[in-house]
C-alpha cells in the first residue's frame, strides 16, 4: 500500500512541477506565500533541490529493496516506484535548471498600446 501511495505521489509531482515552473517563469507567486518574488524563487529553488535529492534517494532505496524481495510481483512494484522517483529527480533537476535562467525581479508587463 505504501508503494502505491508513493507511486501516485511521484506521478502527481511529475505532472504538477512543470506546470508550476511554467507559471513561475511568467511571474506567478503563490498567494499564500508571505514575501516578495525573490524570496519565493529562493524558497522554490530550495524545494526543488530537496525533491531532487529525495527522488534520487527513494529511487536507489527502491532498487535496493527490490533486489531483496522474495516475490517477483513485489520486486516489480518496487522497481516501478523507483523509476517514477528517478523521474521526479530528473524533472526536479531540469526544473531547477529552468528556474536558474529566471530573473529574481518582478516581470515587466508588456504594453501593446
Amino acid at each position: 500500500m505504501l508503494e502505491l501511495i508513493s507511486i501516485v505521489a511521484g506521478l502527481i509531482v511529475c505532472i504538477m512541477m512543470p506546470i508550476e515552473v511554467g507559471k513561475i517563469r511568467k511571474g506567478w507567486v503563490r498567494d499564500k506565500f508571505k514575501g516578495d518574488r525573490p524570496k519565493f524563487l529562493a524558497a522554490y529553488r530550495k524545494q526543488l533541490k530537496v525533491l531532487m535529492w529525495l527522488g534520487f534517494v527513494f529511487a536507489v532505496l527502491g532498487i535496493a529493496l527490490a533486489s531483496l524481495q522474495d516475490h517477483r510481483g513485489e520486486a516489480i512494484v518496487k522497481v516501478i516506484g523507483a523509476v517514477i522517483w528517478f523521474a521526479v529527480a530528473a524533472v526536479s533537476f531540469f526544473s531547477l535548471r529552468t528556474l536558474a535562467n529566471v530573473p529574481d525581479t518582478e516581470p515587466v508587463a508588456s504594453s501593446d498600446a
